[in-house]
């Protein structure tokens, strides 16, 4: 393999003596898809590139190169206009297979996604053609277990083709998963994959119902800021009801059972599917999971942040942080509340049900593996950014002169919210609620987070700063990036009030669900730190939003 792995442009590299690389179109966490010329019979193709770890002589690296053959075996036995077609597999010098499949011209649904969700009947539709796709694989013995937006291309003619079948397990063939390793975008994977109990084609039906709600309603009812987060929500947390499903939204619950016994099977989700896609009544479920009715959505904030979601370990390590100076940003308009009312546990308290639950022994034990799994994170997160900005970038700069704080009523809109325990007050627009709290004067950091569905406002608060300065926005960008591999960072030094401080901003998960972090880190004279942090959407009308807040409540912000 050529020294910068076949990454060269349109006159590249030949593959087989015929696939001439033109253009990459695509990357994930096993591969790069190019666009290629083949010039024997002068058609146009999907070359898949290999992306393995380690030495070809590793353990890992050996198990990553048989997926790639076995995705090549699993795809072709798939007999379905729905499903990729597999041309060629061709074996370079390095011993590693290149996929030679059919070039589908259009986006994937994820791109399309990014423009807003699509209508029930639309989601009908490709949901039917993902089906049909699942039910021929499964007819052969295959489990696809990686279904997601990003793996559904939507071509011309208004086809639609389900691709990427590398991690798909071939029922009769020796397991290539080693215990502790996990293959597949988390929250798209079914609970029993979590326990250990291993996919089966309800598994993937799950994974349709999850692909189905994102379609209608734009977002993954199961996506966590964190890892652990999105596990505990997975295996634990009931998915709010869909707003926007319309008729799908019964079928879309069921799908989302816990229980893959309770899941309707594949015959009525085809009815099910093609009557709303022809806008016929909807057949009655014939049993299964519809008699608990879909879940009330009132609680989703408090499912909506890592910070408070669920006691994961006795002492949690340190909140990540990300790592860039945030640009100026639009002051929020008012918020059109009458009055603004101080937000304290004893008048209003958090709404925490869900978080005092005892975590399932099953939650525990998966957890067990994450280091593991992140340790094999370019199998986690399917389609990754191209960019590969592994370290952040640090300047310096002052902060600008923080204006001086509004009263709890003033008519900006921003209430005070006095953080008596970590000798702070934060200021906000006075929408936003509390929705957890933790940590204490032996389990820190004391946290508290404010939110109102897509943006989260963190506040936290270490009583001695677990490390300096630089290296806290380090380990913040470490760990968004062990999602995906594709975090992109930029830190800045600069004072707060006297305090040296860094602000920071991160991307990452840039073609799953991109998200952005923002973030004032200080160190007191006292040697505390503090971390204000907003998460909000990359590239939606909501980080505009989320960019006014954190600059509104960093320039207000107030540490005694």
């Amino acid at each position: 393999m050529s020294e910068d792995g076949g990454r060269t442009g349109p006159n590249g590299r030949v593959i087989g003596g015929r696939y001439r690389l033109v253009e990459r179109i695509g990357s994930g966490g096993m591969g790069t898809v190019w666009r290629a010329l083949d010039e024997l019979v002068d058609r146009e193709v999907a070359v898949k590139q290999p992306r393995l770890p380690g030495d070809p002589e590793d353990a890992a690296h050996q198990r990553a190169a048989n997926r790639l053959y076995r995705e090549a075996r699993a795809a072709a036995r798939v007999d379905h206009p729905a499903a990729v077609s597999i041309h060629d597999v061709v074996v370079e010098e390095d011993g590693l297979p290149w996929i030679v499949m059919e070039l589908v011209r259009g986006e994937s649904l994820h791109e399309a996604l990014k423009r807003g969700p699509v209508e029930a009947p639309e989601a009908a539709r490709i949901g039917i053609a993902v089906l049909g796709a699942l039910r021929a694989a499964h007819a052969v013995g295959i489990v696809h277990r990686d279904v997601k937006p990003a793996n559904v291309l939507l071509g011309p003619h208004r086809r639609v083709v389900l691709t990427d079948f590398g991690i798909a397990h071939i029922q009769g063939e020796e397991s290539l998963t080693v215990s502790g390793e996990f293959v597949g975008s988390l929250e798209f994977i079914a609970p029993e994959r979590m326990s250990g109990r291993g996919a089966g084609p309800a598994s993937d039906l799950w994974s349709l119902g999850v692909l189905l709600y994102a379609a209608v309603e734009g977002w993954s009812p199961f996506r966590r800021t964190t890892l652990e987060s999105t596990l505990a929500a997975i295996l634990a947390a009931d998915a709010p009801e869909p707003k926007q499903a319309g008729p799908l939204g019964s079928l879309i619950v069921r799908l989302l059972a816990k229980d893959p016994e309770q899941r309707p099977d594949a015959d009525e989700v085809g009815a099910v599917l093609e009557a709303v896609a022809e806008g016929w009544p909807v057949p009655e479920p014939s049993g299964g999971a519809a008699a608990s009715g879909p879940q009330d959505a009132s609680g989703l904030r408090e499912f909506a942040e890592d910070s408070g979601t669920v006691r994961l370990k006795a002492e949690p390590p340190p909140e990540p942080l990300s790592d860039a100076a945030p640009e100026a940003e639009p002051t929020p308009e008012p918020a059109t509340a009458t009055s603004a009312t101080t937000s304290t546990a004893a008048s209003n308290p958090p709404r925490r049900s869900w978080f005092l639950r005892p975590v399932p022994l099953l939650v525990l034990g998966v957890l067990l593996v994450v280091g593991t799994w992140l340790a094999t994170a370019s199998f986690l997160g399917g389609d990754s950014g191209e960019a590969k900005e592994m370290n952040p970038t640090y300047s310096s700069a002052p902060l600008a002169p923080a204006t001086t704080p509004a009263p709890a009523s003033a008519p900006g809109g921003w209430t005070e919210h006095p953080e008596r325990d970590m000798d702070a007050v934060l200021f906000l627009p006075t929408e936003y609620k509390e929705a957890a709290r933790e940590g204490g004067a032996t389990d820190q950091p004391r946290l508290v987070v404010y939110d109102i569905g897509l943006v989260q406002v963190r506040l936290s608060q270490w009583d001695k700063s677990p490390r300096p300065l630089l290296e806290q926005a380090q380990e913040a960008h470490d760990t968004w990036d062990s999602y995906n591999h594709d975090a992109s960072t930029q830190s800045t030094r600069t004072t707060f009030k006297g305090y040296d401080a860094v602000l920071s901003d991160t991307t990452y998960d840039k073609d799953v669900s991109p998200t952005r972090v923002m973030q004032l880190i200080v160190v007191t004279g006292d040697d505390r730190m503090y971390e204000l942090r907003v998460d909000m959407p990359k590239g939606t009308p909501t980080e505009k939003k989320g960019t006014a807040v954190f600059k509104g409540a960093r320039d207000r912000l107030e540490i005694e």
